[in-house]
């Protein structure tokens, strides 16, 4: 007769010792994994939040990647913006228009801004090594050429010297290589000749270069002055009854291309003044000889605002028609159409030179003949859009930058300018251009009347670094958040584990040696 032994004193049958034996396997795992289960299903019901809580990480985990990123390109922007600003206060320290010691036909100030439009070029052509970063959407190649290039020309492409020198021979009214330094520079007026009268000063015809008369202003008595506002605007000077009284004066106002004015005053002193300066003229004995002396004070100064301030402010002008260029939409639809900033070009005039153009080129045609300095997105109306992350549900910053954003734009065109221009220490204008230039160039690297200003952009930026780290703190919590509410849901207490393990094998064990011991029992010994 059989004896049963498994489960007498306990109820167990042999599968209740596989299972027991498994419990603990499982547990053995548990304690070396520290996890509750290898399955979601074995999470039981937590198994939703489990998978909820994952999903939550691995999207915050994205917007981690993306913030990094961002931080990264800002930093880069950052960094070279600091970079512009610096180069451009260091240039208008350098130049000081008194501090005009010449070599090679430059002062050491346009030898610091011509460095210093190297290295904004640089500056913004600054990358991550995946893409440049003023360049808006146009990420793969560097968006600023190089200055050689921009400013000498590539192939048949003219580039700014070429520009500079036909704005400057249109506004001077002289075809020649140096226009700011030939006597034959007229400003685009018609001056009658010496010794006739009336006096008269024209402009050349109905266009916008060279000097613009204005307002006339003064009296000087037997002399007349009668403007006519045109255009082309002119003045008629004529001599009448009585003289001038020393002291008395007659002023003309004049326009320049760059939008500046400037006035020549022409003083009346006594007929025996031993001392005559540039802007005055000795009473004759009649008005008609007084009228002589003042017109040969006129084509004195004259002279001088040609070849002093009316060049500076034509550099000054050619320097917004190369780097701003067209922004006529007009003129830019074409056909064909033509993207914005191509170059600003003179048609030649009459002569077949710039020394009488009336009008620009058309940009088709600029297009073809001209170098354009900046090469990157030039469709975006708002360059920080030209590139944005996603950081947060609902939340996306805008870093992007374009190298030709007006604040950026201006300081380079403005180094273009001042190291352009050449001086000769044996021209009677050099000192006094030089001076003309320098306030210029200074007021526009200080952006004094511009909408945007470095400054501006970096405040921008900024404002999107900012965002962003918030919302990398935000993550940060919670990421520690989550992982602890999957550390209780998952994870499991190593002690009460241990104690778990303990028990179940002291169990199993004293269940082992029962049925041992039942095993060897006979009915004999059992009666």
């Amino acid at each position: 007769m059989a004896i049963r032994t498994s489960g007498i004193l306990t109820g167990m049958g042999p599968s209740d010792f596989v299972r027991m034996k498994n419990q603990v396997a499982d547990l053995q795992r548990q304690l070396g994994s520290g996890k509750k289960s290898e399955t979601y299903g074995g999470l039981g019901a937590d198994r939703g939040f489990a998978l909820a809580f994952r999903a939550s990480m691995s999207q915050i985990s994205s917007w981690q990647q993306n913030i990094s990123l961002v931080t990264t390109r800002i930093s880069i922007i950052e960094t070279s913006l600091n970079g512009i600003q610096k180069t451009a206060a260091s240039a208008k320290t350098s130049l000081q228009p008194n501090e005009f010691t010449l070599s090679s036909g430059r002062t050491i100030g346009q030898v610091a801004a011509a460095d210093g439009l190297d290295a904004v070029v640089s500056m913004l052509n600054a990358n991550d090594g995946s893409r440049y970063v003023f360049g808006g959407r146009k990420t793969a190649t560097p968006p600023v050429r190089d200055s050689s290039i921009f400013l000498n020309g590539e192939g048949s492409k003219n580039g700014f010297n070429t520009t500079l020198l036909q704005r400057m021979q249109a506004d001077l009214g002289v075809a020649s290589a140096s226009p700011e330094r030939d006597p034959a520079a007229t400003g685009r007026l018609n001056v009658s000749a010496a010794g006739a009268q009336p006096v008269t000063i024209a402009e050349d015809g109905v266009h916008t270069f060279g000097l613009k008369i204005g307002t006339v202003s003064g009296a000087v008595d037997g002399i007349a002055a009668t403007t006519t506002a045109g255009p082309p605007a002119s003045v008629s000077i004529a001599a009448g009854a009585g003289n001038a009284s020393p002291g008395q004066a007659l002023k003309i106002n004049f326009t320049l291309p760059d939008g500046s004015t400037e006035t020549i005053t022409m003083t009346a002193v006594p007929a025996d003044a031993e001392v005559v300066a540039s802007n005055e003229f000795k009473i004759g004995a009649t008005s008609a000889e007084t009228l002589d002396n003042m017109r040969a004070t006129l084509g004195t100064q004259l002279d001088k605002l040609v070849g002093s301030k009316l060049a500076a402010a034509s550099a000054v002008k050619a320097g917004e028609d190369f780097f701003k260029g067209e922004t006529n939409p007009a003129a830019l639809a074409g056909p064909p159409p033509v993207e914005a900033g191509v170059a600003k070009r003179l048609v030649p005039g009459v002569s077949g030179t710039m020394a009488d153009a009336v009008a620009y080129d058309t940009p088709q045609n600029a297009d073809a003949t001209t170098v354009r300095w900046y090469q990157g997105d030039r469709e975006s109306t708002n360059p920080r859009a030209t590139a944005s992350a996603e950081i947060d549900s609902a939340q996306s910053v805008s870093y992007g930058a374009r190298a030709d954003e007006e604040a950026l734009r201006t300081t380079v065109q403005y180094l273009a300018v001042a190291g352009a221009l050449r001086f000769d220490a044996s021209d009677p204008n050099a000192l006094e251009r030089y001076q003309a230039l320098t306030p210029r160039v200074v007021s526009g690297l200080s952006m004094e009347k511009a909408t945007q200003t470095v400054e501006s952009i970096r405040v921008e930026i900024a404002a999107a670094n900012t965002g962003a780290n918030s919302a990398k703190t935000r993550h940060t919590d919670s990421t520690a958040m989550l992982g602890g509410l999957l550390a209780d849901i998952e994870g499991v207490d190593d002690n009460e584990v241990a104690v778990q393990i303990l028990a179940m094998q002291t169990n199993l064990q004293a269940s082992f040696q029962t049925t041992s011991m039942l095993s060897r029992l006979s009915l004999l010994q059992y009666l």
